[in-house]
């Protein structure tokens, strides 16, 4: 399959929301933090609306995919390491967030600031997450958007999470190397953090 990989524009986000839902609507770590039931995927189409909207169409990077027929197959959301824009920053959409899960928005923030203590301390890009769409999985789309966020990082470093054996291994024959699994409150699969250096000085 031949593949381009562009910034995403407004008129991409409505496509980009459905993929992103797709893929994770039974992903362990969104069933831990998002209120269940969750009929319709209701709530995590809210939350990936509002971030993208607020968030990473403001001050991060929307990377998408598309094929041969200029379909979008595959999106990435990026956090920057200027430090203008975290996904674990909750407080900016802290009242979106209540009126989407009323009390149990506290219960979400809270849940990205125990993943934050596990952020590397070093400047950064840092890969909040990163989807294919159904039709078009196993045709390298997940690897073309990785190649280009890397490719744009240059010599800086890429933190991210592996929420699955699968993922691990393609992030690693990528360049990045395991640092341990983060600590879940509960008996879930546990997220790896996994990290690409940055190149090492020459003067």
């Amino acid at each position: 399959m031949s593949l381009s990989v562009f910034p995403a524009s407004t008129a991409d986000h409505s496509t980009i929301i459905d993929i992103l839902v797709e893929a994770f609507a039974q992903d362990p770590a969104f069933l831990r933090a998002l209120p269940q039931p969750d009929p319709g995927s209701q709530r995590l189409r809210a939350l990936f609306q509002l971030q993208i909207e607020k968030q990473y169409a403001v001050a991060g990077n929307i990377d998408i995919a598309r094929n041969e027929e200029d379909e979008i197959v595959g999106v990435a959301l990026w956090d920057r390491p200027d430090g203008k824009h975290s996904a674990l920053d909750q407080a900016s959409i802290l009242p979106q967030l209540v009126s989407i899960f009323g009390v149990k928005a506290a219960q979400i923030v809270l849940n990205e600031l125990n993943s934050a203590r596990f952020h590397p301390r070093f400047s950064h890009w840092y890969l909040y997450t990163i989807a294919t769409a159904a039709s078009a999985r196993g045709t390298g789309v997940g690897s073309a958007l990785l190649n280009h966020g890397i490719d744009r990082a240059g010599e800086e470093a890429i933190y991210l999470e592996a929420t699955s054996t699968r993922a691990a291994q393609l992030y690693n024959r990528l360049g990045f190397v395991p640092l341990g699994y983060i600590p879940a409150k509960d008996s879930g699969t546990q997220e790896l953090a996994m990290w690409k250096p940055p190149a090492m000085p020459t003067v």
